[in-house]
């Protein structure tokens, strides 16, 4: 009986031996897969920051690329303003030339002709015309021309003055007219100017689109009934 007993106990002492085993297993294994998903993390956030590093390598590649072009187009730029400064000093003289050649063209062919001065008293040695002033109208963009006119009598008795005056280009051909004493169908008005009378108008002029007046000239005259009267 005892010998039994003996070899009943013996399995269940070497059952109670064995059974810390499947217990160090299972912590092995959870230690195994706590390390490879660490690894795995950290596998994961290396090719992340590798990425991020890529990506922000080529955007900085990129705007050194931009910027080193538009270095380029800048320094081609001043470089051709500079030629075209230099060809425009050395030409500057000669322009000048040609200009006072073609406006002394202009006067030989158009004699009488006055250059075009804004925000200057003009005088001019016509009979009753005193002076003239030119101002500068409007937007920058659609600029135009107001002039105010002087007129004084000298003579002994009443006149009613028309007067002409009318606007050229630089190549001396007319771009536009205005003319005081008569209404918009050539008809003499009542505007009489007394004896030693000084009265001053003021008319605008509308120039065709993308024409400029270098000169301008100024014409009198007088109705034909103080024509017959004198």
């Amino acid at each position: 009986m005892k010998e039994s007993n003996r070899l009943t106990v013996e399995p269940q002492a070497l059952a109670s031996e064995n059974s810390p085993m499947p217990e160090r297993r299972r912590r092995v294994r959870r230690q195994t897969n706590g390390a490879r998903h660490y690894h795995h993390s950290r596998n994961n956030l290396i090719y992340g920051l590798w990425a991020a590093v890529s990506i922000l390598f080529l955007l900085l590649l990129l705007t050194a690329i931009k910027l080193s072009l538009y270095a380029k187009e800048v320094n081609d730029l001043n470089l051709l303003q500079a030629r075209q400064e230099r060809e425009l000093k050395r030409l500057r003289p000669q322009l000048a030339q040609l200009e006072e050649e073609l406006a002394e063209l202009v006067k030989q062919r158009l004699p009488g002709l006055y250059p075009l001065e804004f925000d200057k008293v003009i005088p001019i040695e016509k009979q009753y015309i005193h002076h003239i002033i030119f101002t500068l109208i409007g937007k920058e963009e659609d600029r135009n021309y107001e002039f105010k006119l002087t007129l004084r009598n000298g003579g002994l008795t009443a006149v009613h003055p028309i007067v002409k005056v009318i606007f050229f280009d630089h190549l001396g051909i007319q771009v536009a007219g205005s003319m005081i004493g008569v209404d918009e169908n050539r008809m003499p008005t009542l505007d009489v100017l007394e004896r030693g009378e000084v009265r001053s108008y003021t008319q605008a002029i509308n120039l065709p689109a993308g024409k400029e007046a270098k000169y301008f000239t100024v014409e009198t005259d007088l109705p034909e009934y103080q024509k017959l009267r004198q």
